[in-house]
């Protein structure tokens, strides 16, 4: 009998292996003199307690480190589904039920359980995975429960900001509903601050280190702050996050984290609908910038590139007058009542837009400012590097600064000007491009003469051919300026444009056709809107004038450009490639730019495509190949081709080469 009990014994066992108690009633039962069978109430108890013994298991497990890699990446994913499943209740303990605990049934039980040990409450489902990342016995494991948090809390976080209830406002007696609410974003506000201090406790261990180069687990939590700044710049912490990421966003070790820093502050530039967070996140790095002393890389000052801004600051303060009327006339109470119902609107606030986008302008055009007024800028080659960075973010927001700014900016400028061949070509075409942003915008009715900013782009011309491999940006930076110079302004001195025009068809016959394509299509353009031109289309023996062409001088009204012909339209008609053939072909017999498929900006993206991907656009030629024999009418065989094959006799110390055709 003995032995055929002992098998079911063992199965009994294996089932209720987590209570040592279950085990002893097993064995009891299947003696003779077993004792009564336990009440109704503890057997559902012990039911109750099985459920929940895994939780407390995986928490036990996790703080020891006894969980293999395996193990632990199971019980990652475990979490992170039922996180995601229900996350009203990932912030709660299994063993709680409503907010109050699950074993307390009646005071009988209370009374029956007064000897045994309390149980430790177990961690709630956000709390296990946080301990999980938090454990520094394997990097892999902690890395990935980094990322599983990451990837809830962008999942879960709300798309308002939380503001917690006072203490009079949790005296007042409210629904339950309310106050479900106010206990759970509590509780997504305590979790989620746990896991930013966490991340800064990751990057600060690891970056402290003296290795020359940062672990996969250090940089993993500094690019997780990154995403979150992304994702979450209008919750909570965001002041938190803007601080962490300015700290690293010129960071010497790590280029990607770099990258990620600026990446993430470009995403709030463009992204950012009311501008505050634009703003603050402004002014921080004009901070960081000025607090190096501006040695920092060019892509961080390029991110103000990033900003939308479109308001005038006299706009600006004009908004500031009416915002301050406004602000005297309207009542406190009322005032805070309109600010709440505007924020759970999301609606924008034009006025409150162009304050804090004014603000914004001054403190990057102010960074700018300190950049070129520094006494090292010509001097140190750090400066340098970040100048044309500076100089185009002059250009894209001078049209936006007031008037009592232009003095000083145009003085500056002038001052680069002087000595324009030493600055790289970037530099020296956005600092020209500023000046005419500033001179069509604010300084209009200033009437400066803009010849001291045209003559130094013809002597830059020429530089294209030399430095047109950085993927056109040189290029298209010298279309913006010959726009501005003779599209959108009108030129009078005719042999100022003819002579322009003449450089522009010199430079397109060695650039390459990408480059060559996007200049011819804009002396078309010249071509067009001034018709005095058309002189250089005809022959140098038909022309009445005196003198002779000049290439080198800086001038471009002592080129004396009529003095010869644009024959470099004649022979750019029989270039290699077809699209700088076809556009030569046009410029010739002057036809009408076809817009917008010839605007110069698409000619010169496509032309980069082409070149990016080895494709040159040819058509398909149906004539007979002329070493290709004529076959007979009706015969069906192969045509035969001839070979031109090359005979050689040596005569003494001559050579004769005969050529003959099989």
């Amino acid at each position: 009998m003995g032995s055929k009990k002992k098998p079911h014994q063992q199965q009994k066992l294996k089932k209720g292996k987590h209570h040592p108690s279950s085990s002893k009633a097993t064995t009891s039962s299947t003696s003779p003199s077993s004792p009564p069978s336990p009440t109704p109430t503890k057997q559902k108890r012990k039911e109750i307690d099985g459920d929940d013994d895994d939780h407390d298991d995986n928490a036990k497990k996790i703080n020891s480190g006894v969980l293999t890699r395996e193990e632990t990446c199971d019980l990652i994913a475990e979490l992170s589904e039922s996180i995601l499943e229900d996350p009203t209740k990932a912030f709660s303990s299994p063993d709680k039920k409503d907010g109050k605990p699950k074993h307390n049934n009646s005071s009988n039980q209370n009374n029956n359980d007064e000897d045994t040990p309390k149980r430790k409450e177990t961690p709630s489902h956000m709390k296990q995975l946080l301990q999980i990342a938090s454990y520094s016995g394997d990097e892999y494991t902690s890395q990935l429960g980094i990322l599983s948090l990451l990837a809830i809390y962008r999942d879960i976080l709300p798309s308002y900001r939380i503001r917690l209830p006072t203490a009079a406002e949790m005296a007042v007696k409210v629904s339950l509903e309310t106050k479900r609410l106010w206990d759970y974003e509590r509780a997504l506000l305590t979790n989620y601050q746990q896991y930013l201090k966490l991340l800064e406790t990751v990057w600060k261990r690891g970056s402290s280190s003296n290795s020359k180069t940062l672990s996969t687990l250090t940089v993993t939590s500094m690019l997780c702050i990154c995403e979150l700044l992304k994702a979450a710049f209008h919750f909570n912490f965001r002041s938190n996050l803007l601080s962490m990421v300015m700290r690293q966003i010129n960071n010497g070790q790590c280029e990607q984290v770099s990258n990620a820093c600026c990446s993430a502050v470009e995403h709030i530039f463009s992204n950012d609908v009311q501008g505050e967070v634009a703003l603050e996140a402004t002014r921080l790095l004009s901070k960081a910038i000025r607090d190096r002393n501006f040695k920092v890389r060019a892509p961080v000052l390029k991110t103000f590139l990033s900003l939308p801004l479109r308001v005038h600051i006299d706009e600006a303060q004009a908004a500031k007058i009416a915002t301050a009327a406004k602000k005297r006339k309207r009542d406190k109470d009322l005032k805070d009542i309109d600010k709440e119902l505007q924020e759970g609107e999301a609606t924008v606030d034009k006025i409150l837009l162009a304050r804090c986008q004014s603000d914004t302008l001054q403190t990057v055009t102010l960074t700018y400012f300190r950049i070129l007024k520094s006494d090292n800028l010509k001097s140190s080659e750090h400066m340098k590097e970040i100048l044309p960075t500076c100089l185009e973010g002059l250009a894209k927001f001078a049209h936006l600064i007031n008037i009592d700014t232009v003095m000083d900016l145009l003085a500056v400028l002038r001052d680069l000007l002087k000595d324009i061949d030493a600055l790289p070509l970037d530099a020296a075409l956005n600092c020209v491009l500023t000046a005419f942003q500033t001179l069509s915008g604010p300084g209009k009715e200033m009437q400066i003469d803009q010849k001291e900013y045209i003559t130094p782009l013809y002597t830059q011309l020429p530089r294209l051919i030399s430095e047109a491999s950085t993927k056109g940006k040189n290029t298209k930076t010298m279309l913006q300026c010959l726009d501005a110079a003779f599209i959108k302004r009108r030129e009078y001195s005719t042999t100022r444009v003819a002579a322009f025009l003449k450089q522009i068809l010199t430079v397109a016959m060695l650039t390459p056709a990408s480059t060559s394509v996007a200049l011819i299509a804009f002396a078309r353009q010249l071509l067009q809107r001034y018709p005095a031109t058309h002189q250089l289309l005809e022959s140098e023996e038909d022309a009445i004038t005196s003198g002779q062409y000049s290439t080198d001088v800086e001038e471009p009204e002592l080129a004396n450009p009529f003095s010869t012909s644009a024959w470099e339209v004649a022979t750019l008609r029989f270039h290699v490639h077809p699209a700088v053939a076809r556009q030569g072909q046009s410029a010739a017999t002057l036809k009408m730019l076809q817009m917008p498929a010839e605007d110069t900006d698409r000619l010169l993206a496509d032309g980069l495509q082409n070149e990016e991907e080895v494709y040159i656009r040819f058509r398909k030629s149906k004539k007979r190949h002329p070493l290709e024999s004529k076959g007979q009418e009706g015969d069906k065989k192969r045509r035969r081709v001839r070979f031109v094959q090359a005979t050689s006799r040596n005569l003494g110390h001559l050579s004769q080469v005969t050529i003959t055709l099989r």
